[in-house]
């Protein structure tokens, strides 16, 4: 399966980020059950940096993957967006862990908007 081409609306800074997706079957209506699954999301300047933007995980709970429905929640609290560094259109993918097998589901671009009002 080739990742799925999905460009994120952006992360403003200091404000709380909610994306959800749904990974559905090729008919389009039948969930993907992502039950006992893990997954990781990497934002990055360009694909061959070493910088590492900001990640989400099942592991930070930045992921939250909801069993049979394929729903897929991508969360950020407003303190870890106010962390981030701006850049304009940043690239990420999210690869979804089953036991034996690893998918890159989605990949695209992220821009993270500066905040304008502070403190």
């Amino acid at each position: 399966m080739t990742a799925v081409k999905l460009n994120l609306p952006p992360i403003e800074k200091g404000a709380t980020y909610s994306h959800t997706v749904y990974w559905r079957a090729a008919d389009k209506t039948t969930p993907i059950d992502i039950t006992n699954c893990t997954a990781k999301m990497q934002i990055r300047p360009t694909v061959g940096s070493d910088a590492l933007l900001g990640e989400l995980s099942t592991a930070n709970g930045r992921l939250i993957l909801t069993g049979n429905t394929g729903k897929i929640e991508l969360a950020i609290a407003s303190t870890d967006t106010g962390g981030l560094v701006a850049t304009k259109d940043a690239v990420y993918d999210l690869e979804i862990y089953f036991p034996a097998k690893t998918i890159r589901l989605i990949e695209g671009k992220v821009t993270i908007k500066e905040e304008v009002t502070r403190g």
